[in-house]
């Protein structure tokens, strides 16, 4: 029988990951399942090894298995070697930072046929506003397999809901053709009246602007 799935998205800010560590302690204190936490090595907001908030409020940390975000299909051999030791079948499978992952769409898919129950968190835009990796895509997901989107929210500083997650390189906005992995960068949520994009592509009928109001 199919796994289901449960898409954690939203901006930078949102308390994604709080929320993926609050399911998986759910799945293992109160029905108690067997849930296996992964994180791709590209991921540099918690130490190695562990999964954790920044919201200081939040769940404990959790330990994590890392993966190359390239080669996810790498999980299968993790999970085979899990399910060796603890002498029983891995219930759930949870991934943070899904946005990094290439092929998260197909990998998922192949979790969820072979009857695992998948939670995945990530970012749904980029720094561009445009869909990051196949997060969204997973919402496809939920419609064929069943589950659900816990759309996570984040404000921006004027007290309006954000949808957009503001990168900052030294202390500016970053530049439309800056690259989508920059050390040393910071982020804040963004609603669409302050979301800045210098050198956003002109397009027609669609005026670009550099400053906020």
């Amino acid at each position: 029988m199919p796994g289901t799935i449960e898409v954690v998205i939203g901006p930078m800010r949102s308390n994604k990951t709080a929320e993926l560590i609050r399911r998986v302690a759910m799945r293992e204190e109160f029905a108690h399942q067997s849930v296996i936490l992964f994180k791709p090595k590209d991921d540099t907001k918690s130490a190695q090894g562990v999964v954790q908030s920044r919201n200081q409020l939040s769940h404990r940390q959790m330990d994590a298995v890392e993966f190359d975000s390239s080669n996810p299909w790498e999980m299968f051999a993790f999970i085979a070697e899990r399910e060796r030791i603890i002498g029983k079948p891995v219930n759930c499978v949870a991934i943070d930072e899904g946005q990094f992952v290439r092929e998260l769409f197909d990998c998922t898919r192949a979790l969820l046929e072979r009857g695992y129950d998948v939670i995945a968190a990530g970012l749904d835009l980029n720094f561009r506003g445009q869909p990051f990796g196949d997060m969204l895509a997973l919402v496809w997901l939920v419609n064929a397999y069943g589950g659900n989107v816990p759309w996570c929210i984040a404000y921006c500083e004027c007290g309006a809901r954000a949808f957009f997650s503001q990168r900052l390189s030294n202390g500016q906005p970053a530049s439309y053709e800056s690259p989508t992995l920059l050390a040393g960068d910071s982020y804040r949520p963004r609603c669409a009246k302050h979301f800045v994009l210098p050198g956003r592509p002109r397009r027609a009928n669609m005026p670009v602007e550099d400053e906020p109001s």
